[in-house]
């Protein structure tokens, strides 16, 4: 698996989780994201309205402390009707419009920078 690209917060939402917020991205190709993200335990603020990068791949960015503010990893445990949705250790990733060929099972990396 492999998407990269930079989105748009059009929204950030409270959970049912103490610390964690949902961040809703859309991207200029059609691709729009939602992250449960810990905001408490990365020291990222993450606003509505900020611009980030995100880059999901297979491979593991051996810079990954350099190149990113936040970088996790997951399990795809879905794909079908235009959705692939990814487990990071209980949070959960929907990427919606994706149409790459990716398998449930695949681990993956996800870095996500905020575009300054």
């Amino acid at each position: 698996m492999q998407l990269s690209g930079d989105f748009k917060v059009v929204n950030v939402k409270e959970t049912d989780y103490k610390g964690v917020v949902r961040l809703e991205m859309e991207g200029s190709s059609g691709i729009s994201l939602a992250l449960e993200y810990p905001k408490n335990a990365v020291g990222v603020d993450i606003k509505q309205g900020d611009n980030v990068r995100i880059n999901i791949s297979n491979e593991k960015d051996p810079n990954y402390t350099l190149n990113w503010d936040v970088y996790m990893n997951g399990i795809v445990y879905y794909v079908g009707e235009n959705i692939v949705k990814i487990s990071i250790g209980g949070l959960i990733m929907d990427i919606n419009n994706f149409k790459n060929n990716v398998k449930v099972g695949e681990k993956v990396y996800i870095g996500l920078r905020v575009i300054k």
